[in-house]
């Protein structure tokens, strides 16, 4: 495992938040606990078509219906510090696609460690969702 334990509680509230996020309409295509060997900590990674029109000029915008989510959801577990939102067309979602593929309002634990992808070194990561996004952005 990562320097920094994973707890269950926070793989639970992060699949509980994906749920609440499907349900208001800004659905994730992927979500992704990593963890940055740089800085020994895990991140929660998503990225959805809802976040894709917000990101990278409305990105407050974009945390916010983050925070609305997680208050609803009343976590106990999960804090925004904890979150990071990306771009379907960032490279990590990218590279995911070929390794996972879930349904898209599908749930895993797919658990890698140590895993060389596409010019990815990843030292940890849990897979929640990998979705095709239903809309990539021209570049």
């Amino acid at each position: 495992m990562g320097e920094e334990a994973m707890v269950e509680s926070q793989v639970t509230d992060a699949i509980a938040l994906i749920k609440k996020l499907d349900s208001d309409g800004a659905a994730p295509t992927f979500a992704v606990w990593y963890f940055y060997d740089d800085d020994t900590a895990w991140r929660l990674i998503i990225a959805g078509p809802a976040f894709d029109a917000l990101l990278p000029k409305q990105e407050a915008i974009a945390y916010r219906k983050i925070v609305e989510a997680m208050a609803a959801s009343s976590l106990s577990s999960l804090t925004i510090s904890d979150l990071k939102l990306v771009r379907t067309d960032n490279p990590l979602p990218l590279a995911l696609r070929s390794l996972v593929g879930t349904a898209p309002d599908g749930v895993v634990r797919a658990h890698f460690t140590d895993t060389s992808l596409m010019g990815f070194f990843i030292k940890e990561m849990i897979v929640l969702r990998s979705a095709q996004s239903a809309s990539p952005r021209a570049a």
